[in-house]
């Protein structure tokens, strides 16, 4: 390789290494805050409703930052420690004589207006007026963290593409020959800048996925979290708590059907 096409070489491979470098700031920049509040978690200890918040759902490709999970998170929580029941239709009420007193201000402010109007469902604590309190109590839980890892892979593979078609055509009307071709044609970078292009997009391709979750590790503490909180609740619970959250069919009534026996506990 001769010192003209080394410049070339070397011209390009900087400018491409300086987009790669400038998207790593620029994400470094934009990410301060939530780095931030990471290193002020710890994500083996989260907590069970900000993590569900995080999570959005039970399974692993559930949308981040989503109320009805945290919701259902909350619900559960407020069963498993026997300060609510649920009955087969999805209703939420609290015993009598439970007190329900929580440090959490989440479920104190859940066992308050469950018990001030007669129980709910998780959709109407989602949607009713009623409960207006209790989503603002349970957004301020909600982790100040982006849904989703942003656009940075395609600014890399554009800048991929560009860097090895320019370096081919640099090199083609420097008149430079491909190196470690026999063949001194300057017409073989016409081919050779789909390898070099490939090449260099697997490079690119490195950064992750523009709409995948981001702070991988924090996930895995918050799934942790979630799990060893509701380790107590049986299947039937998540099933009503399921339905509980449920658009109905019909308007939802006022009362608890008589033949639907609130379910303390989980049991």
């Amino acid at each position: 390789m001769n010192s003209g096409m080394d410049w070339v070489v070397a011209g390009w491979l900087l400018g491409f290494a300086a987009v790669n470098a400038g998207l790593g700031a620029a994400w470094w920049w934009r990410t301060r805050d939530e780095r931030k509040f990471l290193s002020g978690v710890r994500a083996v200890d989260a907590d069970p409703i900000q993590a569900a918040w995080w999570l959005g759902g039970s399974w692993n490709s559930a949308s981040p930052q989503q109320e009805r999970y945290a919701a259902e998170v909350a619900v559960s929580l407020l069963i498993l420690a026997e300060d609510a029941g649920i009955d087969s239709d999805g209703r939420i009420t609290v015993p009598p004589g439970r007190l329900g007193r929580h440090g959490d201000p989440v479920l104190a402010a859940l066992v308050t207006l469950l018990r001030l109007h007669k129980g709910a469902t998780v959709y109407e604590l989602l949607t009713d007026p009623r409960f207006e309190r209790f989503r603002k109590v349970l957004g301020s839980r909600r982790p100040p963290l982006r849904k989703w890892f942003g656009y940075y892979r395609v600014p890399a593979l554009t800048a991929a593409f560009v860097t090895a078609f320019g370096m081919a055509l640099h090199a083609m009307l420097m008149r430079h020959a491909v190196p470690g071709l026999p063949d001194s044609t300057p017409g073989w970078w016409a081919t050779v800048w789909i390898g070099l292009w490939a090449v260099l997009a697997a490079v690119a391709a490195l950064w992750p996925q523009e709409l995948s979750r981001p702070w991988p590790r924090f996930t895995r503490g918050c799934r942790t979290a979630v799990a060893r909180a509701l380790a107590g609740a049986s299947p039937d619970t998540s099933r009503r708590v399921s339905i509980s959250s449920s658009k109905p069919s019909d308007p939802p009534t006022s009362t608890v059907v008589a033949d639907s026996q609130p379910l303390a506990g989980g049991d």
